[in-house]
């Protein structure tokens, strides 16, 4: 029996893992930020003795937290059941007004509050018809989202149809790819055929993110192990992948401050961070705690995930600033600290916003 037969709450048809997945995907992603604090300068990377340990140890597990939500997106969506132009309706109208809204905000904010001048907040607002600002540099990640999305009804068909083997091809191509960012340390020049009037190399369509999509997918068709057995290796694998980035993070600290380099074992598409979510996707699958009241808090966290998301931030910053810093904590507990003032704020802020009517173009 798949395990996931018994992780769907009957009276809500919801896939209750998932609710936890994108509580747990949140906080990691809000943990990420709370850590930057510590070490991101405008240019390269910069520590205070004894931070460059926490920062690896806490933010590198951290990683996997965007993987997660795609997965989470693949695992619920593929193959799309709906036609093209119902599917990108719904889902477009779910992430797109939303994320127009708060790119605005994070360019007129500043300006608003006196610490921008007229003209910085125009060029922020013209940036916008192109690409996202510094200040919401987090919200890469719908641009990634919308490319994701547009292609799911292109690849459903084949996932209808195609067969565990041909799938795991895709998959075993997929994550061959995700060797690039450090094969290009070895191989400046490029690899699999790539050079600068040619950057679409040979397996070139089989990375990206739409891989954790299909990945998603293969568990959810293929992979039928129970919970124990999920567990036990989730974990196994999820330590290797954890050990993987943290000491490659550290090597790479060795020998260089360029962001570039040392934040290489970091990025999304990379084998470690792969083994984090594959690790952490098989345990958190097993979850299927239905505590009435546990399960109501997670399932609110869980529908606010997106505005929190969108808004967080705002208040990463504030958190530090004004509560944290003044504190004089350890690193440690101030990443702690600034994580979970953050998180109360992001949601106080997106409750109070999902009563206002239409706020679907708010919150998501």
């Amino acid at each position: 029996m798949d395990l996931t037969t018994k992780t769907i709450n009957t009276s809500s048809n919801r896939i209750v893992f998932l609710d936890y997945l994108r509580v747990i995907a949140i906080t990691m992603v809000l943990m990420v930020h709370a850590i930057e604090i510590f070490y991101l300068a405008v240019d390269h990377i910069s520590f205070k003795p004894g931070d460059d340990f926490w920062v690896a140890l806490m933010s590198s597990p951290m990683r996997a937290c965007v993987p997660l939500f795609v997965m989470a997106s693949g695992y619920l969506l593929v193959p799309v059941k709906d036609s093209p132009s119902v599917f990108y309706k719904r889902r477009f109208t779910r992430i797109l007004y939303p994320f127009i809204i708060w790119s605005v905000l994070y360019a007129f904010v500043p300006y608003l509050l006196g610490a921008d001048q007229f003209d910085v907040m125009q060029r922020k607002m013209t940036t916008l018809l192109h690409n996202f600002n510094l200040e919401s540099g987090h919200l890469w990640f719908v641009y990634m989202l919308v490319g994701v999305y547009l292609f799911l009804p292109i690849i459903s068909p084949w996932l209808k149809t195609a067969s565990k083997r041909f799938i795991e091809f895709y998959l075993v191509l997929w994550f061959i790819t995700s060797f690039h960012h450090f094969a290009k340390l070895a191989f400046p020049e490029g690899v699999y055929g790539e050079v600068f009037w040619n950057e679409f190399h040979s397996l070139f369509y089989f990375s990206g993110h739409l891989g954790f999509i299909v990945l998603a997918f293969y568990f959810r068709k293929f992979v039928t192990l129970g919970k124990a057995k999920s567990r036990i290796l989730g974990l196994i694998i999820f330590l290797i992948g954890y050990v993987i980035t943290f000491t490659v993070f550290r090597e790479m600290l060795a020998h260089t401050n360029v962001i570039y380099f040392v934040e290489l074992p970091f990025r999304f598409c990379t084998p470690n961070v792969i083994l984090m979510t594959i690790g952490l996707f098989l345990m958190i699958r097993t979850i299927d705690y239905q505590n009435e009241k546990v399960y109501k808090v997670v399932k609110e966290l869980s529908r606010l995930s997106y505005g929190v998301y969108l808004s967080h931030m705002f208040f990463i910053g504030l958190s530090w600033t004004y509560v944290v810093q003044p504190m004089n904590l350890s690193t440690p507990v101030s990443i702690l600290l600034v994580t979970a003032l953050t998180w109360i704020a992001s949601y106080i802020l997106v409750k109070l916003l999902s009563y206002l009517p239409n706020s679907k173009y708010f919150v998501g």
